[in-house]
């Protein structure tokens, strides 16, 4: 087997391991582009480049989320072919953002195409052994079938996107409009902003506020590494943990104490 084909299936793996989140492994955030990108990069032989467009691509998407039927653009596809151009170009970053945000778009018109016109039919399968009595054989349609309408066609895209190199994915970028290409790359560099104003959003409360001015303190002023205000943060969550794990077990005592207080008195 040549290097390029095994290569080629590594990347199918890890497109099916991202994708595996949504039905398989349960929602761990695998298909975060922070975890795509290295996981790409160590296939490809250049982890430091996976590990730098992880967390660039996922500063796009950090406040991207599914609600009802609001599906935003492809994260697993953006992460795993944003860093194979990356490194293939040796454009870094920018390359990235040039062919994974368009690329992730064309790998959700797919899984559109297949939710329209490849789901139905194994739904109507499903309704057939459910009409039938055969519970096992409804299991494994429901199972495989809504499988592989999620997984087979992006990942076989994805797959065919890194064999055939940037010419071929360069072909299908052509057939995007430039105004919506140029349209992208200005808004790539706009995503982060709104991808944290967009998180701040659902999280904000009055009780966040301080949390929040202090983290923005210890950055601008003090100039606090990062990763020192990630432990000062884990450090701060640990105490209010221990302290509310306390305080409800001191609420429990005084609640068993009056308990014991009212069935004295009653007798």
């Amino acid at each position: 087997m040549s290097e390029m084909l095994l290569k080629t299936l590594l990347i199918g793996l890890v497109a099916l391991i991202g994708y595996g989140e949504y039905y398989l492994t349960g929602r761990g955030q695998v298909a975060r582009p922070i975890v795509i990108g290295p996981l790409t990069g160590l296939v490809l032989g250049h982890l430091t480049t996976g590990i730098e467009v992880g967390a660039a691509l996922e500063l796009a998407y950090i406040g991207v989320i599914e609600i009802g039927a609001s599906v935003p653009q492809d994260m697993v596809s953006s992460g795993v072919l944003g860093t194979v151009f990356a490194i293939s170009t040796g454009k870094g970053i920018s390359a990235a953002l040039t062919f994974g945000l368009p690329l992730s778009m064309l790998v959700l018109l797919v899984q559109n195409l297949a939710y329209v016109f490849i789901a139905p039919l194994y739904v109507a399968k499903c309704d057939q052994y459910a009409r039938e009595g055969k519970p096992r054989k409804l299991s494994l349609m429901a199972f495989w079938g809504g499988t592989c309408v999620n997984f087979v066609p992006s990942a076989i895209l994805i797959m065919l996107a890194y064999y055939f190199g940037t010419g071929f994915s360069s072909a299908i970028v052509g057939f995007i409009p430039k105004f919506v290409q140029d349209g992208l790359v200005v808004a790539s560099g706009l995503l982060p902003a709104f991808g944290f104003a967009m998180l701040i959003q659902q999280i904000l409360r009055k009780e966040i506020v301080p949390y929040l001015i202090l983290g923005f303190v210890l950055a601008a002023y003090l100039k606090v590494p990062i990763i020192g205000i990630a432990i000062i943060g884990m450090v701060i969550i640990m105490i209010m943990y221990y302290n509310e794990k306390k305080n409800k077990a001191s609420q429990q005592q005084v609640l068993g104490g009056s308990d014991d207080e009212d069935d004295t008195d009653s007798f």
